[in-house]
């Protein structure tokens, strides 16, 4: 009987067993298929990483975020261009078209062009307004380095340099060179290019879905010292749907995209109000085609330009007036008198007549710088300028 109770119990021991294992396989397989390859470790990225990736092999799914380099082709919708990124003298968009939309003018310039896929957005960004009682106007769209500069030559001309350069893009450095870029504004403030265009419904709703149609603002409010430029609502710039969108959602510049400014690095607050306007486009000639580049030129890429900072002059130390030497009273003299020169008695001779004895004048030793010495008014001077200036001191 004992024997049969130890076979049942080792019999029930062993069958536990076997189903405990069976059920452990079971769990482990729930939650899918199991990998045994390196390939298909899922890192850990915490804050203790390091130590939960200690002693296991990286392998090649494992990859680091991809660094966005900056976008410097001058004929790419994304290139960045501003006061330290400037584009050649002599790109010219080849597909400059004029977009079917309302101008705050007449007639036909080179503002009134913009490249063929910033028309197109244009359009239906212009029609989507439309729907919602928003009437835009599109003010200043292509602008050539030859414009910018003679707009900024003018400006050095009546203003000064530092002047211009606190209120006016530079040439090569204004986004209207790339045809992506566009003003606009509304009758509800003129037509004009101010900030106040940004509180006025036709603004906030430019501001709201521009993105949608592949704009941003391109100098958002207090981004002055990442972007170089002042805020500017009514200043759009293409750059697609996606990137547009990503921007928008992140409350990104394309500075901050690119990470090309920091909060190390941040450009210079400015003094005055720094613009991609063009002030004076009132003379601007009639166009009665599109610019066209030149037939030899290649498309090349943005420069990055560091600004050169003036060498700081150094002033020459100032020397310090030397004081004049004052006069110090004479030393007044110590218990023991200084003798006075004794007078050589004048050999009498029997023989001397008094006439010669009285014209001679008795003479003093002439050794001199002895005791015993008279001295005379310049030894005395001498000796004061001795000690002011510090010498003959005791």
């Amino acid at each position: 009987m004992k024997r049969a109770v130890v076979v049942f119990i080792a019999l029930v021991t062993v069958f536990a067993g076997l189903l405990s294992h069976q059920l452990g396989n079971i769990k482990a397989g729930s939650e899918g298929e199991t990998d045994t390859s390196d390939t298909g470790y899922e890192y850990y990225t915490g804050e203790d990483q390091d130590r939960e990736d200690s002693g296991v092999k990286k392998t090649s799914k494992q990859k680091k975020a991809k660094l966005i380099k900056v976008d410097t082709k001058e004929d790419s919708i994304t290139v960045l261009v501003n006061r330290q990124y400037r584009m050649s003298a002599d790109y010219i968009p080849a597909d400059l078209v004029v977009p079917n939309v309302r101008f705050s003018f007449y007639g036909t310039y080179e503002k009134s062009y913009v490249r063929q896929v910033t028309a197109d957005a244009l359009e239906k960004l212009f029609a989507a307004a439309e729907k919602k009682d928003v009437i835009l106007k599109a003010v200043s769209g292509y602008r050539s380095y030859a414009r910018q500069k003679e707009i900024y030559d003018r400006n050095v001309s009546s203003r000064g340099r530092s002047a211009t350069d606190l209120v006016s893009a530079k040439p090569g450095s204004s986004e209207h060179q790339t045809g992506l870029t566009i003003d606009v504004s509304s009758e509800a403030v003129g037509c004009a290019l101010e900030e106040s265009f940004g509180n006025t419904s036709d603004g906030k709703w430019l501001a709201k879905n521009c993105h949608n149609y592949g704009f941003i603002i391109r100098y958002p409010k207090d981004k002055t010292k990442i972007t170089g430029y002042s805020y500017e609502p009514w200043h759009i710039r293409y750059v697609g749907r996606k990137l547009a969108t990503y921007l928008y959602k992140n409350d990104m510049t394309l500075e901050e995209y690119y990470k090309t400014t920091t909060v190390d690095q941040q450009i210079k607050e400015p003094e005055g109000k720094i613009r991609d306007v063009a002030e004076d486009d009132k003379d601007e000639p009639v166009m009665t085609a599109a610019p066209t580049p030149k037939p030899d030129h290649k498309i090349s890429s943005v420069k990055q330009v560091t600004e050169t900072k003036k060498p700081a002059v150094t002033q020459k130390p100032t020397p310090k007036p030397t004081k004049k030497p004052v006069k110090k009273p004479a030393a007044k003299p110590t218990g023991k008198p200084t003798p006075k020169p004794t007078k050589k008695p004048a050999a009498q001779t029997p023989a001397a007549d008094p006439t010669d004895d009285a014209g001679t004048p008795s003479t003093p030793d002439e050794t001199t710088g002895q005791e015993g010495v008279e001295t005379t008014t310049e030894d005395t001077l001498q000796q004061n300028t001795d000690e002011s200036v510090g010498l003959g001191t005791n």
